[in-house]
């Protein structure tokens, strides 16, 4: 007996109706957001990008002295306030006490900080496009061009110019969304947070003058000219003017006390400083280049060809002519956008750098990385409509499919672009001798020995160039790496008869002096003793320079202890049994150092003031 089965031939599944509901509900919302989720996928991968790259960059130059500084003092206003070569940064010298707080010369800190504060950036720039354009598609593209700009990358691999630039990215795009809002709304809480903003962006940099200028032009061009918005918002400049001036007033104030900040240059150098500015640098970068970088170290300098300087101007200026050809207002976009890179990008270098650097201070890219948010701005501007805007196009559009084809083609370009200009900057970071040189300097601080003394003299200078004065001495640098006791002996450090010293790769290394001995003429070789004392000479044009070492040869029938005079300082050491030396750091401008009641049975001899250095 056979029996028939009918096949299956589906499966019913039930779900439950809670898990239903939300899951219909969850899809109902990514429909209505569809473009902030874009938008935050594009801002997660672009900020994973970036932090790939930075992650194989290292501090450098200033970033030295910073960590240093931060501490060596603790976080006061003073500190906080202090004018470094011109630049004004509270708000950069508190993340830096934070980050070396942290861990001294811990780079994921510290370049966590400023990755945090960029990727703030980025979703400022979302919402202000979101508020100037609202939540439609067409915003990702201007998004994509914060993103994906090749300019905003060096100052995230270079510590101190992030710590200005950041503060700026975030300012000015919050501080055009905050005002926009007030001109729509008429209240007034949008103008203080427009006001708080642009305080935000002056503690980073003290470019954020500019930013007030900014709004108002904005203002003027789209909400009605420039009497209407000077009259109709009294109250928001109001806010502006205040927070200028008082800004204003603390940095004149503790300018003050910082002379030499800074000069005019010459008419030539200003001359090749805005070429280099305009052309080589922002007209090249806002296109996706340079594609081409100078040569050496991890600086983000560009380097293109003169063609493609030329070619990226020409470019420029048939984008600027199509756009303002169909587009009402774009020509007064454009030139918000050059007035910004001219007005807060141009002048505080002109005024601070340009005498030292000549042109080739327009090559730095961080002079216009804060400028990227309102380049993604006036992307928007010249080419989308705002909400509610009448008659936005002078005459009528060609095909959609073609300016979509067109507009897709060119944001394609400039991203494949930019991704070979990041590219290209990423191959010069080459961080990896000075992360060596800082590793194991405080390894072996931390083995030290209690009670060692270590002597100063400047790091490598392909670690930090001895143009930093005492910053480029390893009692700054590397003092940071030690404990507070510690430190403050590498700064003024004792006599020692078995002193250290840092070799070139970081390593602690006895002692030694390099400098001309001056060695006595005596049968014995011993300085001459008259009533119970001796005179030791030095050489006067040596002992000049600040942290001079003094290594004094001697030799003691048994342990005993002498006094070292040098003009009106006195300096006790205990001396051991048989032939040694004493290390011990001369009084600047000493010509002698003087024993008083020597002991039977001590002979001085050769001395050699000079430079510490490693024995060999």
């Amino acid at each position: 007996m056979s029996q028939t089965t009918e096949p299956r031939t589906g499966m019913v599944i039930t779900v439950p109706a809670p898990i239903a509901r939300t899951a219909a509900a969850a899809s109902r919302w990514a429909g209505r957001h569809g473009v902030l989720l874009a938008a935050l996928v594009l801002i997660g991968a672009a900020m994973a990008w970036k932090a790939a790259i930075a992650q194989n960059a290292y501090f450098k130059e200033d970033d030295f002295e910073f960590v240093a500084r931060a501490m060596e003092n603790d976080l006061s206003f003073d500190y906080l306030t202090r004018i470094h070569f011109g630049q004004f940064m509270p708000g950069g010298f508190l993340l830096a006490w934070l980050s070396a707080r942290l861990e001294p010369f811990g780079w994921g800190y510290a370049a966590g900080m400023v990755l945090a504060l960029h990727a703030c950036a980025a979703v400022a720039v979302l919402r202000m496009l979101r508020v100037v354009f609202g939540a439609r598609p067409a915003i990702l593209a201007p998004l994509l061009v914060f993103l994906v700009a090749p300019v905003t990358v060096p100052v995230l691999a270079w510590w101190a110019a992030g710590l200005n630039t950041v503060f700026l990215q975030v300012a000015l795009p919050m501080a055009v969304a905050s005002h926009w809002h007030h001109l729509r709304t008429g209240r007034l809480r949008h103008a203080v947070a427009a006001a708080l903003w642009v305080l935000f962006g002056l503690l980073g940099f003290v470019k954020g003058f500019a930013l007030p200028l900014a709004l108002l032009a904005l203002t003027a061009i789209y909400h009605g000219g420039l009497r209407r918005a000077l009259r109709g918002h009294v109250a928001a400049w109001s806010m502006q003017l205040v927070v200028l001036a008082g800004f204003g007033a603390l940095y004149v104030q503790r300018s003050s006390s910082a002379p030499g900040t800074g000069a005019l240059p010459i008419f030539d150098q200003v001359a090749g400083f805005l070429w280099e500015l305009l052309g080589s640098t922002f007209a090249t970068t806002v296109l996706g280049g340079p594609w081409r970088w100078f040569a050496g170290n991890d600086w983000g300098v560009v380097s293109p060809p003169l063609p493609v300087v030329v070619a990226s101007l020409v470019t420029l200026a048939a984008m600027v002519a199509v756009t303002t050809y169909y587009r009402r207002r774009a020509g007064l976009a454009w030139a918000l956008l050059l007035g910004y890179v001219l007005v807060a990008d141009a002048l505080p270098v002109l005024w601070g750098r340009v005498h030292l650097l000549g042109s080739f201070a327009g090559t730095d890219t961080r002079y216009v990385a804060d400028a990227v948010p309102l380049v993604a701005l006036v992307a928007g501007l010249v080419l989308l409509p705002l909400p509610g805007e009448a008659e936005p196009y002078r005459r009528a559009l060609p095909a959609r499919e073609r300016v979509s084809g067109v507009c897709g083609a060119a944001l394609g370009l400039f991203v494949g672009a930019s991704l070979v200009s990041v590219s290209a900057f990423a191959g010069y970071l080459g961080a990896e001798r000075r992360y060596r040189y800082i590793e194991t300097a405080r390894a072996e601080l931390a083995r030290a020995a209690p009670g060692t003394v270590i002597y100063d003299r400047l790091v490598p200078p392909d670690v930090l160039p001895s143009s930093y004065g005492t910053y480029s001495l390893t009692s700054k640098v590397l003092g940071a790496l030690a404990p507070p006791r510690l430190r403050a002996t590498m700064q003024a450090p004792p006599a020692a008869l078995d002193g250290m010293v840092f070799d070139d790769q970081g390593r602690l290394r006895p002692v030694d002096v390099q400098g001309v001995p001056l060695a006595p003429r005596t049968r014995d070789r011993c300085w001459p003793v008259t009533g119970g004392t001796v005179q030791v000479p030095l050489d006067n044009r040596v002992t000049r320079a600040e942290g001079t070492l003094v290594k004094l040869g001697y030799a003691a029938r048994a342990d005993t202890k002498v006094t070292l005079w040098m003009a009106d300082r006195a300096t006790d050491v205990a001396l051991r049994a048989g032939l040694g030396r004493v290390f011990v750091l001369a009084e600047p401008g000493a010509d002698r150092i003087v024993i008083n009641d020597l002991p039977p049975g001590v002979c001085v001899g050769d001395v050699t003031p000079g430079r510490a250095v490693p024995r060999p």
